[in-house]
């Protein structure tokens, strides 16, 4: 007889989408462990790239929390990306506090890091039956700047995998946005089709640095449709929304764990097949035990990387009953006050940001955005994610053109200057009378 099954229902908040599906924290923060199950290894020390990733996971997960009027999904490893790319052309006092923000000792050592991530981690498996990943990255800087450094665009094509261009933002918005969107679409797989609108460009535009992933994969052992059926979630307000849940039970073969307050969950994905570079990825679902206990669970998961890797090394081989509901979710936010309040400033200051790293002219630029989308779906099969982070630049000092548009009526003097004679004068009332 077998033993009573690990019970795990999910018709609770399951924690920002599993700390943003745990899969993308983890791969960031282990680069091909080799724990049981391929569990993510605790990092060798504290001052480690990899332990900034997942520090940054781990805080954006607690501060997109408080507040969340709806389900929240991000991608640790695209913001990561995003910021670490800007390092790459900050100087001086912006350059550290972005490196101590990242969790990195040079701006080099993070496009090293990167170079690992985006080619190793993020490589496709799909031809070996594998997960299909997909990253890469887009530069879109004014004209009028001049070109960027060498170095700069050096490594953002051989890390970032990121392409430049160059544009007009004050003439051109409508026609860049759409450029913009339509990367971002290509990008994704055609999941996120917009990021950034017209309005998001203004006269001070010198440059947008832009990433995105996308992620597909199966589960290594699906759920069936049939057992599908429908249930009451119940929300944090008390009140109770209808959904479908998927459901199964695996006899000690599932890796699982109970701790003080939460219960977590390990759902494997296929891998590829006769690669031993081949990549593993999960989700870890993150389930308190009370209907409203996310709160003081995500301050107990996000204390730190080594309290989350402990807590995942607990999961063992168990007999597990899943009942966990199907879920797509849409988030889109500018991240610059989250990030702000996080501890990272000096980027967004127009009186204090050194980015001169990234223009041949040292032009004077700091961020004035950072926008992020993520979209996320799981279903019987599969699950399909995708993100894109997007860092819109001005240029500080930059003069804002006058807007001067004539249509409504004016008047004109047409005047010889060095005499100050009028030689011409008039009103326009209606251009079209004649």
């Amino acid at each position: 007889m077998p033993s009573p099954p690990f019970t795990i229902p999910l018709p609770k908040p399951v924690l920002l989408l599993a700390l943003a599906v745990a899969a993308t924290l983890l791969y960031a923060a282990g680069l091909h462990a080799t724990l049981p199950r391929d569990r993510p290894a605790p990092p060798p020390g504290p001052a480690t790239i990899r332990h900034g990733h997942t520090a940054l996971a781990l805080r954006l997960a607690k501060q997109l929390l408080p507040g969340a009027k709806g389900n929240v999904a991000f991608s640790p490893v695209s913001i990561h990306a995003a910021l670490s790319l800007v390092a790459l052309g900050a100087r001086g006092a912006t350059l550290q506090q972005l490196l101590a923000f990242l969790g990195a000792p040079s701006a080099a050592a993070l496009a090293d890091s990167a170079r690992r991530v985006v080619h190793r981690v993020l490589a496709d498996r799909a031809a070996s039956g594998g997960p299909r990943v997909l990253f890469g990255g887009g530069i879109w800087a004014d004209a009028s700047c001049g070109a960027l450094k060498t170095a700069f665009r050096d490594v953002a094509v051989q890390s970032y995998k990121s392409e430049a261009r160059t544009v007009n933002f004050a003439n051109e918005p409508e026609e860049v946005a759409k450029a913009i969107n339509g990367w971002a679409k290509k990008a994704t797989n055609n999941i996120i089709d917009s990021i950034i609108s017209p309005k998001d460009i203004t006269a001070g535009t010198v440059l947008v640095l832009a990433n995105a992933v996308y992620f597909k994969a199966k589960w290594e052992i699906p759920f069936e449709s049939s057992d599908t059926r429908p249930g009451s979630f119940h929300r944090l307000d008390g009140s109770r929304v209808d959904a479908q849940f998927m459901s199964r039970t695996m006899y000690a073969a599932q890796y699982a764990s109970c701790s003080d307050g939460f219960k977590v969950l390990q759902l494997p994905y296929e891998h590829g097949r006769g690669d031993a570079d081949e990549t593993r990825y999960s989700m870890y679902l993150f389930l308190p035990d009370e209907r409203h206990g996310i709160t003081s669970m995500v301050d107990a998961v996000t204390a730190g990387p080594d309290y989350l890797y402990a807590v995942l090394n607990k999961t063992a081989a168990n007999t597990v009953r899943v009942t966990l509901p199907k879920f797509a979710i849409s988030f889109n936010r500018n991240l610059v006050d989250d990030l702000r309040l996080l501890g990272l400033s000096l980027p967004f200051s127009a009186g204090s940001a050194d980015l001169r790293g990234i223009f041949e002219k040292e032009w004077q630029a700091f961020i004035g955005k950072v926008l992020h989308k993520a979209v996320v779906k799981v279903d019987e099969e599969r699950t399909e994610a995708a993100a894109v982070t997007m860092i819109m630049m001005d240029g500080a000092g930059r003069e804002q053109p006058v807007e001067f548009v004539a249509d409504h009526p004016f008047s004109f003097f047409i005047m010889e200057e060095r005499s100050g004679v009028i030689v011409f004068a008039g009103h326009v009332l209606d251009p079209t009378a004649n």
